[in-house]
């Protein structure tokens, strides 16, 4: 996966987070507002360009020995960074720059920890998380639109990155 769309897959999870601070002027009103706003359009219609994207890659069969649901990680994401943030009335310049350094740690460890997954627009377009080892014990984790996965299946998906996989659609 490229720089690129691990970005874009980041300002994708953070955009209900920015919609929130435009709306109530968390950095200001007028330019910081708008940069906000402007940042939650881009990040929500990136995740559709990601998905587009990845649709494009060659499927393969994905051998399933167990899975199990990990849907809880998008809402303890939100639980515990996305509602904090939103309290946030950041009024003078130092405050701000705080607040902008702990988003720029957590996208970097987001990034390098691959946890694209944790996406909450992924799950309000019916994605699904689960957590999946392969018959020879190498964890992968599943984007798919089931409610649930049968050990011992076989799927059909697409590599997102190199532990993160989506299903193909039928």
């Amino acid at each position: 996966m490229t720089a690129l769309s691990q970005a874009m897959l980041f300002l994708s999870s953070y955009s209900p987070l920015l919609a929130v601070f435009a709306l109530l002027n968390t950095f200001g009103k007028g330019v910081p507002s708008i940069v906000c706003a402007a940042l939650a359009v881009v990040g929500a219609a990136s995740l559709p360009l990601m998905l587009t994207l990845n649709a494009s890659t060659a499927a393969q069969p994905v051998h399933i020995a167990t899975a199990s649901p990990r849907d809880g990680d998008v809402l303890a994401y939100i639980a515990s960074y996305l509602v904090p943030f939103a309290s946030i009335n950041a009024q003078t310049m130092r405050e701000r720059v705080a607040v902008g350094i702990f988003i720029g740690l957590i996208a970097v460890l987001y990034v390098r920890t691959e946890m694209f997954y944790v996406n909450p627009l992924l799950a309000l377009v019916g994605l699904r998380v689960f957590a999946v080892q392969t018959p020879n014990g190498t964890p992968v984790v599943l984007l798919c639109r089931r409610r649930f996965i049968q050990s011992n299946s076989t799927i059909t998906a697409r590599r997102f990155s190199d532990y993160v996989w989506m299903e193909k659609r039928a």
